[in-house]
């Protein structure tokens, strides 16, 4: 694998090359020219980019209640997906909004490595309680935040007290997320191989873009020489299974530069992509940039562009979609994404440390969404639970739906008869509106994305929230005072019943969609 830019030489696994500029724009121009944007608007399908927003909890946070662990740890199952938060970080992403700190000192990361150790051994000890086994990874993934924002001792001694109370299989996918400025860092190689010696078999890193503009208006800390400098490490120690995050939507983003940054990753060799659009949370700087300055940013229509552009380049070059936004060569894609989407339900995730949330037994929770109140309750021996809801049959049906389209489909048959509710039936109309609008297949009763669908997966799934749920969502909106610091409200990670955020749009940006539009 390269460490410097490539040059016009051989591909390094001997592919084709990305089709040419001009033709992923063309093809990206007749994707967006098939939909039938006022149609999409209708269904509330189309969400403008102030409204877009992932789909990521069901129900929201904003409808959840007060809820104690023991509740929520009720019929947890056999074998489970863990997710652990690591919220510091050296710089503040313009466009993150996941909970953080910002250049914590060493001691407060310390002690933050302490509690998640004791938050571990109590999660371990509520699942004992329910089933035998206990905790039994399926997958492990550490986020944040900037898990290599740790050092090599706290890596190990985080790493070493979970694999002491934790079962895992010569299976379980372990992923670890790096950020390319750890190469900056004078112990760099240590942290390196702390993580490898620990077992982790999936490395992700967020490069969002190889534009240096684009980077320094992100604030994000890294420049395309630390991206190379962190591949050529990972290569020296023979790590291969690599996921590099992209987004478009960004400032100073142009068709082009996306273009460039797709195939400049492809050409060394990278072979695996997470590929997200731009979200917007009013509490994160990105959103009052795109509010003062919207001509800073691609327009709704080139932000569908940059969608197509990047399916074109790697379908064409031997890429395969695995859930919604992940993209590999290889035949296997990520099990923790895998399970999040399909599987939720025979393998439950399990949300360990600050602000990480989870889901267990038919029940969405979260944990505490403050670092200090995480610490205190750690340190006395409680849980970090704050809000729950446990789903009746009904509301995990069109939970499994929502995550379930996103990935291999949904068996609208099979589900049914797993909730013992007639979905075929009860969903009959929205599949046919949604089949008519191009965004679904469907023989009858299994459904799947299109390709013009997996544009619009989350605006697809929120439609199939229950009226109940969006009243609550509507109702917990009115008790708001302070969204931009209200956690609740900060971190809710849904598109149901967003708040709307400040105005100012320019036309272009707010229905420019609705109208003719050219290349820019």
């Amino acid at each position: 694998m390269e460490t410097t830019p490539p040059s016009n030489g051989p591909r390094p696994d001997g592919g084709p090359r990305p089709p040419s500029f001009q033709d992923a724009l063309d093809y990206a121009e007749g994707r967006v020219a098939e939909l039938d944007l006022p149609g999409l608007r209708a269904a509330g399908v189309y969400r403008t980019p102030l409204e877009y927003y992932l789909v990521g909890t069901y129900p929201p946070l904003k409808f959840l209640h007060d809820m104690e662990a023991e509740e929520v740890f009720r019929g947890i199952t056999p074998s489970q997906n863990l997710y652990l938060h690591i919220p510091f970080c050296e710089q503040y992403c313009t466009f993150c909004h996941f909970y953080k700190e910002i250049n914590s000192p060493d001691q407060m990361v310390e002690r933050y490595v302490s509690a998640l150790r004791d938050d571990i051994s109590g999660t371990a000890e509520r699942v004992s309680a329910q089933t035998p086994g206990g905790l039994t990874a399926s997958s492990v993934y550490f986020g944040g935040g900037t898990p290599s924002y740790l050092k090599a001792h706290q890596i190990q001694s985080l790493m070493g007290h979970l694999w002491s109370t934790v079962r895992t299989t010569p299976d379980t996918e372990i992923t670890f997320e790096l950020h390319p400025g750890v190469v900056r860092q004078p112990d760099y190689e240590d942290r390196l191989d702390a993580i490898r010696e620990h077992r982790v078999n999936r490395w992700v890193f967020g490069i969002q873009s190889m534009d240096e503009k684009v980077l320094a208006r992100l604030n994000r800390g890294h420049g395309r020489a630390e991206v190379y400098r962190l591949i050529g490490l990972l290569d020296d120690r023979n790590i291969d299974n690599l996921n590099v995050d992209l987004i478009f939507g960004l400032p100073l983003q142009t068709l082009r530069n996306w273009y460039d940054t797709l195939t400049e990753l492809m050409d060394a060799g990278l072979r695996k992509f997470n590929i997200f659009p731009l979200m917007f949370k009013r509490s994160d700087p990105i959103t009052r940039q795109y509010i003062n300055r919207p001509q800073d940013f691609p327009d709704e229509r080139d932000r569908l562009r940059m969608h197509f552009m990047a399916e074109f380049l790697l379908f064409s070059t031997g890429f395969r979609r695995g859930p919604v936004f992940y993209y590999a060569k290889d035949s296997v894609h990520s099990r923790q994404q895998q399970n999040k989407f399909d599987s939720i339900e025979e393998d439950n995730l399990v949300g360990l440390g600050v602000s990480s949330f989870g889901y267990i037994g038919g029940t969405q929770y979260y944990n505490v969404c403050d670092n200090r109140e995480y610490l205190d309750r750690t340190a006395a021996g409680s849980s970090p639970v704050w809000r729950g809801h446990s789903l009746p049959p009904a509301e995990r049906l069109r939970r499994s739906l929502m995550f379930g389209i996103r990935s291999g489909g949904a068996d609208l048959a099979a589900r049914g008869r797993q909730y013992g509710i007639d979905a075929v039936e009860l969903f009959a109309g929205h599949v046919e509106n949604l089949q008519k609008l191009g965004l679904l297949d469907t023989d009858g009763t299994a459904v799947n994305l299109t390709d013009l669908g997996c544009a619009f997966v989350d605006g697809i799934g929120h439609t199939f929230a229950s009226d109940e749920v969006v009243a609550g969502v509507l109702a917990a909106n009115e008790r708001i005072e302070s969204p931009s610091v209200d956690p609740v409200d900060r971190y809710d990670y849904s598109p149901i019943g967003r708040l709307d955020l400040p105005g100012g749009i320019a036309d272009r940006h707010r229905d420019g969609l609705l109208r003719d539009g050219a290349v820019e």
